[in-house]
């Protein structure tokens, strides 16, 4: 199943404002690049599930997670995040439309996490 990311309506302004900036001061070698870089966050993430793993596509990027390498999925810091930390030391930051959607979907292919309220854990005996 595709989940698609939510939307950071800041972008909008920030790149009118590069758009402005670039336009008036003609510094095209500041300009060019923030514009770039905000047009590359601007761009729509997705994560799909597959059989082999939570696959991430980002801006130029894909990340494949397998699901044996999650070892919790929960809320983050901020807003309408969601943490999922896997290996060793590695954790992404996503930004599902429908949060809970996307937890579902997740707990239906991590059968080895367990829910603990708002989080699905590895229990370890």
């Amino acid at each position: 199943m595709t989940h698609t990311s939510r939307f950071d309506w800041w972008l909008l302004p920030a790149i009118a404002l590069a758009i402005a900036v670039l336009l008036i001061t003609h510094n095209y070698w500041v300009g060019g690049p923030v514009l770039l870089v905000l047009a590359l966050c601007a761009y729509p993430q997705s994560y799909q599930t597959t059989p082999e793993g939570l696959l991430v596509r980002a801006a130029l990027t894909r990340q494949l997670i397998p699901y044996e390498s999650i070892m919790s999925i929960g809320p983050g810091e901020r807003g309408n995040r969601i943490r999922i930390q896997y290996g060793l030391a590695s954790e992404l930051l996503v930004a599902p439309a429908d949060r809970d959607a996307f937890l579902r979907d997740m707990a239906a292919h991590t059968p080895h996490l367990t829910r603990l309220g708002r989080k699905l854990m590895a229990i370890f005996a």
